[in-house]
Parts: C-alpha cells; sequence; structure tokens
C-alpha cells in the first residue's frame, strides 16, 4: 500500500528525531534543522515532470499577488520544476513545517500557514499541500490541546487530530475564533489574499507513539490541506 504524502513526511521526520536524540545530537534540533530531513524525504518521491527538484524558501507566485518591494513571501519547501523563464507555481508537493515550542510556532501563525497553503490549493489545485510540526512529545502535546487544533463552541471547527477529515470554519461570533484567526485575516485579505469560508484538513497521526513508560521525547505529525469551500470570508466582519 502506497503511503500517503504528509503520513511519510510524519514518519520519517519523527524517525529522524529519534535517531538523532539517541545519538545525544538533540540539543541541535530547531525549525532550520528539520531541512535536512524534510528536503531527504521530499527529494525521494517520485517526480511528475522532468527536473523537478526540492527548494526551501520558494518564492511561490500564488504568495505574492500584490508586487510588493523587499523579500517575497515563500513557503519552507517545494517540490517543483523551476528555471528561467518557468512560473514559480505548479509545484507537486509544498510543504510549511513548525518546530513546537519556538517563537514562530504561535496559534496566530499555524492558522496564516495553513491559510497559505488553502491559496495555493485554490490556485493549483493539483499540488498537495502540507503542514508539519515537529518538536518534543511535551510541547506538541500542549500545543495540540489549543487553537487552531480544537475549538470552544457548539461545534468543534478546529483543525483536528482525528485523522478524520475535519473542516475548519473560521467563526467572526466565537470569540477564540476571533483571538486567533482577527489578526492573520485582515493582514492577507491586505495583501491580496482571498480567506476561503472553510478548508477541509486531515491529519496522519503522531509519530512515533508514545511509548508505556513515556520513552519518546520527540515526535512529527503532519496534515494535509484537502479541499477549500468556493465562498470566501468577509474580512469586514473581523
Amino acid at each position: 500500500m502506497q503511503m500517503h504524502v504528509a503520513r511519510r513526511l510524519s514518519e520519517a521526520i519523527g524517525s529522524w528525531l529519534h535517531l538523532e536524540f539517541c545519538c545525544y545530537r538533540a540539543g541541535l534540533f530547531s525549525e532550520s534543522s528539520l531541512k535536512a530531513a524534510v528536503g531527504q524525504v521530499l527529494s525521494s518521491f517520485p517526480i511528475s515532470a522532468r527536473g523537478a527538484r526540492v527548494h526551501a524558501d520558494f518564492p511561490h507566485e500564488l504568495l505574492n499577488p500584490k508586487p510588493k518591494p523587499g523579500r517575497k513571501r515563500e513557503l519552507d519547501f517545494a517540490l517543483v520544476l523551476t528555471g528561467n523563464g518557468l512560473p514559480k507555481r505548479n509545484a507537486q508537493i509544498v510543504v510549511e513545517v513548525k518546530w513546537a515550542g519556538s517563537s514562530h510556532c504561535t496559534p496566530e501563525k499555524i492558522f496564516t500557514d495553513f491559510i497559505r497553503l488553502a491559496e495555493i490549493k485554490r490556485g493549483d489545485p493539483n499540488t498537495t499541500c502540507i503542514f508539519v510540526v515537529a518538536g518534543s512529545h511535551r510541547k506538541i502535546s500542549s500545543l495540540l490541546k489549543k487553537m487552531p487544533f480544537t475549538s470552544t463552541g457548539k461545534r468543534n471547527f478546529g483543525i483536528g487530530i482525528s485523522g478524520n477529515e475535519k473542516r475548519l470554519k473560521p467563526d467572526p461570533a466565537n470569540l477564540d475564533h476571533r483571538d486567533c484567526f482577527s489578526s492573520s485575516i485582515k493582514n492577507l485579505s491586505s495583501s491580496g489574499f482571498s480567506i476561503p469560508e472553510s478548508i477541509m484538513c486531515q491529519s496522519h497521526g503522531l509519530h512515533p507513539l508514545q511509548s508505556g513508560g513515556d520513552t519518546i521525547e520527540f515526535q512529527a505529525i503532519a496534515w494535509e490541506v484537502k479541499s477549500i469551500s468556493n465562498t470566501q470570508l468577509d474580512p469586514a466582519r473581523w
């Protein structure tokens, strides 16, 4: 059975983290240290276009709808055919990565990454869009209990970790949603993004699974942005 892209990434990254931990190299862990592991896994996928390669910090066109001075918005990783005269889009796989516990791994920034991936899924529907979180077991466990993975209200509209498809549906009437999502929605909308009313996501499990003796120190988990709604959010309501 072919392993799903998100599962393959989370299992490979989680296994690599455990190997490095067993080799007493955990002190080197950070978001940037994941570059080698993610790059190796993505480079192992069969390419759909001859010449496609894995690129880090890829300035995807769909993340830069409005021309502006300075550095362009970039994806953490993209498996894509690129070069002179070729558009910087139509990637086979794109990946955003966060290290649990870092200053970059906040609920607001996680939500922003999912919206960025949703923007790519809208414009390039054949692209597989993946979000990965890696880090210590304790910090990941704490992170997954918060927004945007879980949500208060009559129904849980969070991203979820169950392994089932889950619809993230920001609600401006929900105070937790306003606190977590408002700034990202306003900032991205002003930059030319169309924010979907909902995003369908699916997680592919923590790896390695925690043992009975709590011997697993580091884990990874990944989600795929499966689809987005045709309707858009009204930024004025946020």
